[in-house]
């Protein structure tokens, strides 16, 4: 049963994370009306090119992150591991799931900072300790 549960959970895994990837990279295309949305109705430039960065930021460190975690995936160390492949799933497919909700309805712009922090750092810190567990403690899965 085991191993019927790692040969769905693993595309899973890896279509959740490459989903939540191009969404992430969908902000940086449409993001001029979720910085519009966190500004009042009459801005200076200086106040746009703040949100600009603060949003450009949110999303350069989600895609990074991102990236990391399907590296981390194709090194195989915890690749089998189906709990932290569960959790990856989970996060991913809710990130995918929000950030396409973020585009949509225009959310502001600082919102962003919750989807990056819950759904990419989250999981790269929980893929990091479980890395190194394998190294420093030889943990197999």
């Amino acid at each position: 049963m085991g191993s019927k549960v790692l040969e769905s959970i693993i595309p899973a895994r890896f279509l959740a994370t490459v989903g939540f990837l191009i969404a992430a990279i969908m902000v940086y295309y449409s993001k001029d009306d979720n910085i519009r949305a966190s500004l009042p109705a009459t801005y200076s430039s200086s106040e746009y090119d703040a949100k600009d960065s603060e949003l450009s930021a949110a999303v350069t460190l989600s895609v990074v992150c991102t990236c990391l975690q399907i590296l981390s995936m194709f090194s195989g160390y915890t690749l089998f591991m189906a709990t932290l492949s569960s959790f990856h799933v989970l996060t991913s497919a809710l990130g995918a799931i929000l950030t396409c909700w973020f585009i949509l309805d225009s959310w502001q712009a600082p919102l962003y900072w919750y989807i990056t922090g819950f759904l990419s750092l989250l999981p790269l810190m929980a893929e990091t300790v479980f890395i190194v567990n394998v190294f420093c403690c030889d943990i197999q899965s």
